[in-house]
């Protein structure tokens, strides 16, 4: 009787111990950051303000320049997301990621530490693809496009000439922000589109990490 009590607290130990391997998992990401929507410069729904428009829709690139999800690299994974923030998502993984990859990048983003503000909450996510991704920079432009997205922003300048950058905003990926303005963000697939200029872009960075 006292072996067979002994083999159940042990096999009990080993399945506890399993379990908090698997939540004991982390993730971890550097990215940047380019976003562009319908709203006016500054965009005020990133102050808890109603957007300019009644809507906020625009387009979003993330370049995971390092990160994990679990046991998933994700380092040169890139992901731009078609929105309409709180209604619905569209989202194009860079054709190099791999199923795993692409799958563990979007579970990434929704987490509340990282990019959850818009990639969870309210949003449907209609579609994911993979996609080719074109990036390309300049020390006062931006412009990235997938096939069914094109986005353009320039810097605005500040006090003489300089940047101007909105310190320690609430949403986790706003915390370093270079205020833009959009050329164009446009998007145009099946059963959606828009377009806009003249209206609000951004630029920053995050850096986080945690637990699974």
């Amino acid at each position: 009787m006292k072996d067979q009590i002994t083999i159940w607290v042990l096999v009990f130990f080993i399945m506890g111990v399993m379990a908090a391997s698997v939540v004991a998992q982390d993730w971890a990401i550097k990215a940047d950051y380019t976003e562009s929507c319908s709203c006016n410069p500054a965009c005020p729904c990133l102050f808890g303000s109603p957007s300019t428009l009644g809507y906020c829709e625009g387009n979003n690139l993330i370049e995971i320049k390092e990160g994990h999800y679990g046991d998933v690299r994700l380092d040169g994974i890139s992901v731009v997301t078609a929105f309409s923030l709180g209604k619905w998502l569209k989202l194009y993984v860079s054709e190099n990621a791999t199923d795993e990859q692409a799958k563990a990048a979007v579970e990434l983003l929704k987490l509340e530490q990282t990019f959850g503000f818009i990639y969870s909450g309210q949003s449907e996510i209609l579609s994911q693809e993979k996609a080719p991704v074109s990036i390309e920079k300049t020390s006062t432009n931006v412009k990235f496009s997938v096939p069914a997205s094109m986005v353009e922003i320039e810097m605005m300048k500040g006090w003489e000439g300089k940047p101007i950058k909105i310190q320690n905003l609430a949403v986790p990926f706003m915390r370093d922000h270079t205020q833009y303005k959009s050329v164009t963000t446009s998007h145009k697939s099946k059963d959606k589109e828009f377009k806009h200029s003249g209206t609000n872009g951004l630029t920053a960075r995050i850096e986080a990490s945690g637990k699974i």
